[in-house]
C-alpha cells in the first residue's frame, strides 16, 4: 500500500472515530473513566481534547500537511490505547473500548489487533511522509 493510500485511509478512519466523541463528550468521558487508568480529575480534560487531536491529525493526513507529525501523534495515541486495553484485560476488566463512539464494542483481542493494524498503516506515513505543508499531494 502506498503512503498516500495509508494517509487517506487512516485520515478517514480517525475522522470517523472522532466525530461521535466530539459531539457527545460526556459519553466519551464515561468510556475513558471505565479504563480506570487516569485520576478522575483528568478524565474530563482527556475526553474534551483527545477527540479533537484525533480529528485534526486525521485532517492533516488527508490534506497532506505535516503528515509525519500527525502520524506520530496518532501512533502514540494508539500505543496508549493498546497498553490500556491490554492492562485492563490482564486485570479481568471488560468494558466498552470507546474507540468509535457510535459503535459499542468491548475491549478484547480483536480491538488490540485492529489498533496494531492501524499502527502498521501509519508507520510508513511516519517514516516516509513529509513534515511540511504539502497541498500538492506529492509524496516524498
Amino acid at each position: 500500500m502506498s503512503v498516500k493510500a495509508g494517509r487517506f485511509i487512516m485520515g478517514l478512519i480517525f475522522i470517523t472515530a472522532s466525530y461521535d466523541k466530539i459531539i457527545t463528550p460526556q459519553i466519551f468521558a464515561a468510556r475513558v473513566s471505565e479504563y480506570m487508568l487516569l485520576p478522575d480529575v483528568f478524565v474530563p480534560l482527556i475526553a474534551a481534547t483527545l477527540p479533537w487531536v484525533e480529528f485534526y491529525c486525521a485532517l492533516m493526513l488527508i490534506l497532506n500537511a505535516y503528515t509525519r507529525s500527525a502520524a506520530l501523534i496518532l501512533i502514540l495515541t494508539l500505543c496508549s490505547f493498546v497498553a490500556g486495553m491490554s492492562y485492563d484485560l490482564s486485570m479481568g476488566l471488560v468494558h466498552d473500548c470507546g474507540c468509535f463512539g457510535f459503535f459499542e464494542e468491548s475491549i478484547g483481542f480483536a480491538t488490540i489487533i485492529r489498533d496494531l493494524l492501524f499502527i502498521a498503516l501509519l508507520l510508513p506515513v511516519f517514516l516516509f511522509g513529509k513534515n511540511e505543508l504539502n497541498p500538492s499531494g506529492k509524496e516524498g
